[in-house]
């Protein structure tokens, strides 16, 4: 995010949560550390802040940081679930490290395959679709021995 953008942002905080007053220095400094973060993925980090059962009042730097990571799965927890999801679909090589971030266009495309996926569960528990050999998981875990 650009300046004008934090400032927005910043407005939107004081004016729907935490009534802040607003300053340059508080504008420059969430600008730095805001920078690599597009302005539709802050506000919805500070949506989903405040709908928890029991949101801090007063919504500081760090902890719209962490809200963003765990929105934009860069927890280390989330980062091993994708990297094993990822790796189950074949997205990416076996070796790939657990705890390193997945690229982009992998992330783009786990994401997108989660949402089929989900999109056909739901289309199975409603009916619409009769069997559940509509769901590719990949490969997941090792063959089992023909007998």
């Amino acid at each position: 995010m650009n300046e004008p953008e934090v400032r927005r942002l910043l407005g939107y905080i004081s004016a729907g949560y935490d009534n802040r007053q607003l300053s340059a220095a508080t504008a420059t400094v969430w600008t730095e550390e805001l920078g690599d973060v597009d302005y539709d993925t802050a506000k919805q980090a500070v949506r989903n802040h405040f709908r928890k059962p029991s949101p801090r009042a007063y919504l500081s730097l760090d902890v719209l940081l962490e809200q963003i990571r765990v929105d934009t799965r860069q927890t280390p927890t989330a980062i091993e679930e994708d990297v094993r999801s990822a790796k189950a679909r074949g997205f990416i090589e076996a070796s790939w490290p657990a705890r390193q971030a997945l690229p982009r266009p992998v992330a783009a495309r786990l994401a997108q395959a989660r949402m089929e996926f989900a999109i056909a569960a739901e289309a199975i528990e409603a009916g619409v679709v009769e069997t559940p050999r509509a769901l590719e998981v990949g490969s997941v875990g090792r063959k089992v021995p023909e007998p």
